[in-house]
């Protein structure tokens, strides 16, 4: 059952690693994880997103390779959300309840995304 839910992930490009009771799958391209938490005795399923410690030294060698990060952060995002909603949907099929915690995880990522633009903008004025 777990499984199907890990070949998903991992269909969409997503690095998966499974500790108990968690699974953990991150993108290729960000350092961004969406956590699923399941409990077995309830039924119930946590879906979440965090940005790992690593993001904004990885978003700042992006900037300095010339890369667009805002378009790449919500380009990334609305992938994960959209795999989100994907596995939200299968648990749901196999008779999990899901909870939603999707919005703090990715103003998480904003934040440190526009800490970094501003790190770099100040940069650049002096």
């Amino acid at each position: 059952m777990i499984d199907e839910l890990i070949k998903l992930l991992e269909d969409r490009d997503l690095e998966v690693k499974k500790q108990k009771g968690t699974v953990r799958a991150t993108h290729q391209s960000l350092p961004i994880t969406l956590i699923i938490t399941l409990r077995e005795k309830n039924r119930t399923a946590k879906i979440s997103i965090e940005p790992s410690d690593e993001l904004s030294d990885v978003l700042a060698d992006l900037i300095e390779d010339g890369e667009d990060v805002e378009i790449l952060v919500d380009d990334v995002l609305s992938e994960i959300r959209d795999i989100a909603i994907e596995a939200g949907q299968l648990l749901e099929k196999m008779g999990y309840k899901v909870e939603w915690a999707i919005r703090e995880g990715e103003n998480d990522v904003r934040d440190a995304l526009e800490d970094v633009l501003e790190e770099y903008e100040f940069e650049e004025e002096e």
